[in-house]
């Protein structure tokens, strides 16, 4: 499906799913809506973290908060081959450059997200790719569960069955101090996202834990602390694997999206079978 641009921005039409691209805003994804609703959070939530973004891990590098130049500046923009192509600057501290290669597949009704990081500076240096998506609260999060056990603030509103970890957002349950995360090794390479009738399911090179970032997981989640006038946000994020990169090298990571209206007759609730069923099928 070939892209189209109006007022500097993209979008991308999959039979009544729409992509949208603001390469003004770190080319981030700023909505995916499915028949006109928005799966992804806006900035009326929160005004720094909304939307669909990219970072380099681990955040042990670089603290808080991410590199402007990747994160939130403006990237450049293209239309090949039927991809948005985007290319941010170059990050002052390290010297990395972050390109963004965006399509759909209209025959499997997927949105494709390849990202490929450069090394621009004149030294060696270890990295891995995160993509961190920001989802209404209220929702449960699921994957497959890797070897490693989970850690995290957000344990208490998890669980595990028949090998797949859930995450019912629960916001009386939400840690008052310390973190509000989860860090977990999945397996199979996906992670879904149920909100109401809605799914999100991203699908992404599985890693083994000895290849993750250092303090990080290959699938971690984030809730926010809401407000009495804000219902505040959930991020699920998943990793590649942690690599060097020489001068001049660079490496792709690829992401797909899948999003879809759930079926009549499929349990929505965590721990379902047919569920993860459903989900194992349109991941083939």
């Amino acid at each position: 499906m070939a892209p189209e641009t109006a007022n500097g921005r993209y979008s991308i039409t999959l039979n009544g799913q729409v992509l949208k691209i603001d390469p003004a805003k770190g080319a981030r994804i700023t909505s995916l809506l499915l028949d006109g609703q928005d799966f992804l959070t806006d900035s009326t939530v929160n005004d720094f973290n909304w939307g669909s973004t990219f970072w380099l891990s681990p955040q042990s590098d670089w603290n808080w908060p991410p590199s402007s130049e990747i994160d939130n500046m403006p990237y450049q923009a293209k239309i090949q081959d039927n991809a948005v192509v985007l290319t941010s600057l170059k990050d002052r501290k390290t010297g990395l450059v972050v390109v963004k290669e965006i399509s759909g597949n209209a025959e499997s009704q997927s949105f494709n997200l390849k990202f490929t990081v450069i090394n621009e500076s004149d030294r060696e240096q270890r990295v891995a790719p995160w993509e961190v998506t920001r989802v209404h609260t209220g929702g449960t999060a699921f994957f497959p569960k890797g070897k490693d056990n989970a850690r995290g603030g957000l344990l208490s509103s998890t669980s595990v069955s028949d090998g797949i970890f859930w995450y019912v957002y629960q916001k009386e349950k939400l840690p008052v101090k310390g973190d509000r995360q989860i860090y977990a090794d999945g397996a199979e390479g996906w992670m879904a996202q149920l909100n109401g009738d809605r799914i999100l399911i991203k699908k992404f090179p599985d890693i083994a834990p000895e290849q993750t970032a250092p303090k990080e997981g290959e699938v971690e989640l984030f809730a926010s602390e809401p407000t009495a006038d804000n219902p505040g946000y959930v991020e699920i994020e998943h990793q590649g694997a942690w690599q060097m990169l020489k001068p001049g090298a660079s490496f792709s990571w690829t992401t797909t999206w899948l999003l879809r209206k759930l079926p009549a007759g499929i349990d929505p609730s965590p721990g379902s079978r047919n569920l993860v069923d459903y989900v194992r099928k349109v991941v083939k």
